[in-house]
C-alpha cells in the first residue's frame, strides 16, 4: 500500500475513535462526574506516555512545559466545557456543534493575527451559523439542551484557540514532551476544579472503566502519536478533511449506541453545519496544493 494512502486510513481510524467518544462519555456520566471523568482520563494518558519521555532529552526543558502547561490549559476548558455540556444535551448535538472549530480557526485568527478570511470562510461562517440556529429552533423550551449547546460552542472556541496556540509553538517543541505537559495539565486543572464543582457522582461500574481506558489509550495517546506520525506523510489540510468525518460519526454512534432519535432540527442544522466545515476545510485544502504546484514549477 501506499505510504501516504497508509496514514490517510489510520487518520480515519483516529476520526473513528473521536467520534465514537461522544456516545461513550454521554452514557458514563450517569456514574461519574464530569470532572472526575476528565482528572482519571487525562492521568492515565499521562501515564501511558511516560516510557516515550524517558527518551527524550527534552523532558525537562522550560520551553516544553511552559508552553505545554498553557497549552494543556486551553484545552482543558474545551474538554471541561464539552464533558459538562454533554450532561445537559444529546451526544449527537455535542458532536455536530464541537467540530464548528474548523470554522472558527479563521475567524478567529482574522480577529487575533488580522489575517483576513477569505471569501470561503467567510461564507462557511455564516452558514454554519445559519445551521446552528436550525438546530437550536427545535429547543427553544428545553432550557438544559439550550445549556448543553452553550456550553459546547464555548468547547469549540477553546478548541480552535488551542489548536491555534499549538500551531504557532509546536513546530519549535519536542512533540512528546509538549504533549505530555498538555495532557497533564488537563489532569492537575480538573482535579484543581473537583472540590469545587458541588456534590460528585463517582462509582466504577463497566462502561465507566471502558470509556476511561477507551479515551486515554485509542482517543488519547494513540490518537495523539497517529495524527504526529501521519501528519509527516500527509499534508494538514487534507488531514482537515478527513476530521470534518468527525461530528458525523458522533451522531451516527449516537443513534446506534444510545438509540438518539435526531429530530429534523438536528438532522437540517448539523447537515449545513458539517457542509460548512467540509467547505472550509476542503477549500484551504485546495489553496494549499495549488501554492505547491505553483512552488514546483518555479
Amino acid at each position: 500500500m501506499d505510504r501516504k494512502l497508509f496514514y490517510l486510513s489510520l487518520l480515519f481510524l483516529v476520526t473513528f475513535f473521536w467520534g465514537v467518544t461522544f456516545p461513550l462519555i454521554k452514557e458514563s456520566l450517569a456514574y461519574v462526574s464530569a470532572v472526575y471523568f476528565l482528572f482519571f482520563r487525562f492521568l492515565v494518558s499521562a501515564l501511558l506516555m511516560v516510557p516515550f519521555l524517558l527518551r527524550s532529552r527534552e523532558f525537562l526543558n522550560r520551553s516544553s512545559f511552559r508552553h505545554g502547561m498553557i497549552a494543556g490549559f486551553i484545552l482543558f476548558l474545551g474538554y471541561y466545557f464539552q464533558t459538562v455540556g454533554l450532561e445537559y444535551t444529546t451526544a449527537s448535538r455535542s458532536g455536530i456543534i464541537t467540530g464548528l472549530y474548523v470554522v472558527l480557526i479563521p475567524l478567529l485568527t482574522f480577529v487575533l493575527l488580522r489575517s483576513r478570511p477569505s471569501a470561503t470562510d467567510t461564507f462557511a461562517s455564516a452558514f454554519s451559523f445559519a445551521g446552528l440556529v436550525i438546530m437550536s429552533v427545535g429547543t427553544v423550551g428545553n432550557a438544559s439542551i439550550q445549556l448543553g449547546d452553550i456550553l459546547s460552542v464555548a468547547c469549540a472556541v477553546a478548541y480552535a484557540f488551542q489548536i491555534m496556540y499549538v500551531s504557532r509553538y509546536s513546530r519549535d517543541l519536542e512533540t512528546w514532551s509538549f504533549t505530555f505537559y498538555q495532557l497533564l495539565a488537563v489532569a492537575v486543572f480538573s482535579g484543581v476544579m473537583i472540590p469545587f464543582s458541588g456534590p460528585q457522582v463517582l462509582s466504577f461500574p463497566f462502561i465507566v472503566v471502558f470509556t476511561l481506558l477507551f479515551t486515554a489509550i485509542f482517543a488519547g495517546m494513540l490518537a495523539v502519536y497517529i495524527s504526529n506520525k501521519a501528519l509527516i506523510h500527509v499534508e494538514a489540510s487534507a488531514a482537515g478533511v478527513i476530521f470534518v468525518g468527525e461530528p458525523i460519526i458522533a451522531a451516527l454512534a449516537s443513534v446506534i449506541m444510545l438509540g438518539e432519535n435526531l429530530s429534523l432540527y438536528t438532522v437540517t442544522g448539523g447537515s449545513i453545519m458539517v457542509l460548512s466545515m467540509f467547505i472550509t476545510t476542503y477549500d484551504r485544502y485546495r489553496r494549499g496544493r495549488k501554492r505547491t504546484a505553483g512552488a514546483g514549477t518555479a
